[in-house]
């Protein structure tokens, strides 16, 4: 079911609004002195070390699709698409990016949008197999202080794990499979809904493929979503750090693989504006972090987030000139 140009506005507006509302709220609870005093604070060697890590996300990022894709693409290509689809995921909306993606993969590259599109999927697979690993042993270890959301905990994991296993059964039993989940869909009428159809048309084509193809393409994806993962915690730890903010590395760990799940919400524009800065808000509290210094931290990682995003995008005239002086 497509919706129509005014309703998907609508919910672009909808979804505008409630970024805007949810960073004043953020900002409602800083110490605007606060907030300009963190100037003072910064430690450049965190700077620059977070700067470069955000590099190594993007260039991991690029690598993944190179080798999902099937390296019929050369990785600088490949890392060209990557840099424009995080900058218009991050400035834009995350629909936008996945959709730029695809159309850059299938017009400059020659790449099946059902290729392009498989090696989308599979990444998201593997992020959720990592993300899930991630919870599990996060949660464990700092299981006693967040007894408010032990049942949140075990329903994510529960979810998450329900998700790569359906995934797994479809690889299995492919047409069988298929062939149950689609009298399903039709008996309950799901069909309707936009992202029942599109999951439908993902699963039909892993159907199709062969399951080794589909198990090497699996473990590509993992091995790069852990890594990935490793280093996106890494990179939030001293974004938290430039601003001399005093944290461990296991509340970030926690935090931050919840908000991974967040990111996959369709509510957020602007890189997740407002929307990452409370839910971070609200399970930093849970650690006992002071929400002063806290909001007015997420506020300054929010602008580094953008200026770092802007730095990135220095590749693309780069890969312009480097390319247009090579095709000479």
């Amino acid at each position: 079911m497509i919706e129509s140009p005014r309703r998907f506005s609508l919910w672009n507006i909808a979804k505008i609004i409630l970024a805007l509302a949810l960073i004043w709220f953020v900002l409602s609870k800083t110490d605007l002195t606060q907030l300009f005093a963190l100037r003072e604070r910064i430690s450049v060697l965190w700077l620059i070390f977070g700067i470069v890590l955000y590099f190594i996300l993007t260039v991991l990022k690029a690598l993944q699709y190179y080798f999902l894709i099937g390296r019929h693409v050369d990785y600088p290509q490949v890392l060209n698409i990557v840099v424009v689809q995080n900058a218009i995921s991050n400035f834009i909306a995350a629909g936008a990016g996945i959709a730029s993606y695809l159309a850059l993969f299938r017009a400059e590259q020659g790449v099946k949008i059902s290729r392009a599109a498989l090696a989308f999927l599979l990444t998201k697979v593997g992020d959720l197999i990592s993300i899930w690993l991630f919870m599990l042993v996060a949660s464990l270890l700092v299981w006693p202080q967040v007894a408010s959301l032990h049942v949140l905990i075990v329903i994510s994991l529960t979810v998450i794990g329900a998700a790569i296993l359906m995934f797994f059964v479809a690889v299995f039993l492919r047409q069988k499979f298929m062939g149950m989940l689609t009298w399903f869909v039709e008996k309950l009428k799901l069909s309707r809904l936009g992202f029942v159809t599109k999951l439908m048309d993902f699963l039909s084509s892993l159907a199709e493929q062969e399951h080794g193809f589909v198990f090497r393409m699996v473990g590509i994806g993992v091995a790069f979503s852990l890594i990935y993962m490793t280093v996106t915690l890494l990179w939030i730890y001293a974004s938290l750090q430039t601003f001399s903010f005093a944290i461990g590395i296991l509340p970030v760990v926690f935090v931050n693989i919840f908000m991974q799940l967040v990111s996959y919400l369709p509510i957020q524009v602007f890189g997740g504006l407002g929307v990452n800065e409370t839910t971070s808000l609200y399970l930093y509290g849970i650690f006992n972090f002071p929400q002063t210094e806290l909001a007015a931290v997420l506020i300054a990682t929010r602008l580094l987030f953008y200026l770092t995003n802007l730095a990135v995008l220095l590749y693309l005239p780069a890969h312009a000139l480097f390319f247009s002086k090579s095709s000479r």
